[in-house]
Order: structure tokens, then C-alpha cells, then sequence
């Protein structure tokens, strides 16, 4: 003999609740082994889409930084900013921190005020 019951809508909706509850989990953890990180958002710039090379020290990463972020730095405006990322452009990624001074505008002062946040 079979027997058909009517499942109660409280049933129903613990049970979507909880099977929701575990797909959020699980795809949390999926997203934290992919280290999945959201771009930063600094509309104008030639590299707007560039994800954030500011980490939680504050220094700011040579070979991925965008104008914004290296506008961060002390001494550092738009204009400098901007040279900075045409400069690894032109010559591909910095080899070290210290070439950031063959960027015209960026001497040795201006090194010397951030060279403990810049980073490769």
C-alpha cells in the first residue's frame, strides 16, 4: 500500500532554508580558495579594472598599482602618478623598488618618503 502525506510549508521552507544555508557555505569556501578579489573601481583611469595592489600593510605594489593608488603615495600626484604607470608600460615590470627612480619627477626625496610602502 502506498501512502501519500501532505507536506506542512514550514517543512518546506526549513528545508530550502537549510540546503541554501549549505550551498552559501560551500560556495564561500570555493570562493576563498580562489582568492577571488573584486577590482577597484577607479573610473578615468587607463587601468580602471585593475585589482587593488594596496594590501592590508598599505604598501602599494610597483607592478600593479593603478594612478589612483600610486597617488597614495606622499609627494605623488596625478601627473607623477600617471608617469609611473607609463614608465611599466614602456619598460615592463620594476626589477626592484629602486627604479621607481628613473620616473621622471620621482627623485630621490620622494623615494625616500615611501620607499617602506612601495613594494614589487
Amino acid at each position: 500500500m502506498l501512502c501519500l502525506g501532505v507536506i506542512s510549508p514550514s517543512v518546506f521552507a526549513q528545508s530550502f532554508d537549510q540546503n541554501f544555508q549549505e550551498w552559501k557555505a560551500k560556495q564561500q569556501m570555493y570562493d576563498q580558495k580562489l582568492n577571488v578579489s573584486k577590482p577597484s573601481h577607479s573610473y578615468g583611469s587607463k587601468n580602471s579594472y585593475t585589482k587593488s595592489s594596496n594590501d592590508s600593510t598599505g604598501q602599494i605594489h610597483l607592478n600593479q598599482a593603478t594612478v589612483n593608488e600610486f597617488q597614495q603615495l606622499k609627494g605623488v600626484g596625478e601627473k607623477k602618478a600617471q608617469a609611473i604607470v607609463e614608465y611599466r608600460q614602456k619598460n615592463g615590470s620594476f626589477k626592484n623598488i629602486d627604479e621607481i627612480k628613473n620616473v621622471k619627477g620621482i627623485g630621490p626625496a620622494i623615494f625616500e618618503k615611501n620607499k617602506s610602502r612601495l613594494a614589487l
